[in-house]
């Protein structure tokens, strides 16, 4: 079944974004291609990207696996989570694509130091090209701080940052831990949302949300913002793109941690093209809002990977259903642009 839909749907959502006209709220999917890295047969493990998410307690163990795997179906090389003690081998269970590094430690597991976790967590981040931080984290007061000094050691190294769900609280409670900084991706739903406006003195619903949005992201003045709803606004406060691929009628749990896997991955991918990693005719078009076009591919992504899970699946869809049909909606996107758009 999903051999025939790779073929059928390549067609059919491809052709009419090639040939209409692209709406002004939207980038061109030509100059998004241009972020995705050619595959060539003198390539290295490692060169279409090394992530890794932060994430996974005890209680939620498929949030960071959702992460990685999102990022691995999309084609990055190398995908870590880096979770709790007590998750790590449950995520180990899961999936022997991901490697695991179960270096967090809760408070009611205090057999190593927070400067130890965090020289095992700034290990991982000296090899990777993008990070996220905070699906599946929960609210233990230990893990929120080696969080923090995470994100702090991202910075220090120019990574690109994906921050949501638990980690978005710490945004609330300190907004310094990632004001400023212009290489992150914040992706509140409607509930994050309005505690992240309350947060920094901004009314939620006395304006529309994309102007709440751009107000937001201003105060925040660095950050692409992602608010996440019936259409996805993306803003850094200077611009702003509106998603508004059609995705199934299921809103199951896991959807907004592939999401984040989606904007990693792009994340990685535009560390990689900034550094000249292979080259494009359309590199000074994106070189510096790539944040927000990571945002926008990884945005209709996901959202057309749960469409064609609710069209096979129905009300039985599930995350793992989407996660199935990521690199489907991949396809359907780019396949075609992609054999047009070659790098040199």
């Amino acid at each position: 079944m999903n051999v025939f839909r790779r073929t059928f749907t390549s067609v059919s959502f491809i052709a009419p974004i090639i040939a209409g006209k692209m709406n002004n709220l939207q980038p061109r999917l030509q100059t998004l291609a241009q972020l995705i890295p050619p595959l060539t047969a003198s390539m290295h493990k490692g060169e279409c990207g090394r992530v890794a998410a932060i994430g996974g307690c005890e209680e939620y163990t498929g949030a960071p696996y959702f992460v990685a795997s999102t990022a691995l179906r999309l084609g990055t090389d190398i995908a870590y989570v880096i979770c709790e003690k007590d998750a790590g081998t449950v995520i180990k269970s899961y999936s022997p694509d991901v490697i695991v590094a179960p270096y967090l430690r809760s408070v009611d597991n205090p057999d190593r130091t927070l400067d130890d976790v965090q020289s095992k967590i700034e290990r991982v981040l000296d090899k990777v090209h993008a990070v996220s931080v905070g699906s599946g984290l929960g609210t233990d007061t230990n893990i929120a701080e080696s969080v923090r000094r995470a994100i702090s050691a991202a910075r220090e190294r120019k990574l690109p940052i994906v921050v949501d769900a638990d980690a978005l609280a710490l945004v609330c409670d300190t907004p310094d831990v990632i004001s400023g900084y212009t290489n992150a991706v914040l992706t509140p739903n409607a509930p994050e949302f309005a505690r992240l406006c309350t947060a920094l003195g901004i009314p939620p619903d006395q304006q529309p949300i994309d102007q709440t949005a751009q107000l937001v992201a201003t105060k925040l003045n660095g950050p692409t913002l992602l608010v996440k709803g019936p259409r996805d606004i993306i803003t850094d406060g200077h611009s702003i793109f509106v998603c508004d691929e059609t995705s199934g009628l299921r809103r199951c749990g896991g959807q907004g941690d592939m999401l984040s896997g989606a904007i990693l991955t792009f994340l990685a991918w535009g560390q990689l093209y900034k550094r000249g990693a292979w080259k494009s005719t359309a590199r000074d078009s994106i070189h510096k809002s790539v944040p927000m076009h990571a945002a926008y591919a990884a945005s209709m992504l996901t959202r057309h990977a749960s469409y064609l899970a609710y069209e096979e699946c129905s009300r039985a869809t599930m995350s793992s259903s989407v996660l199935e049909q990521m690199d489907i909606s991949f396809d359907n996107k780019f396949e075609e642009i992609l054999k047009a758009v070659k790098p040199k």
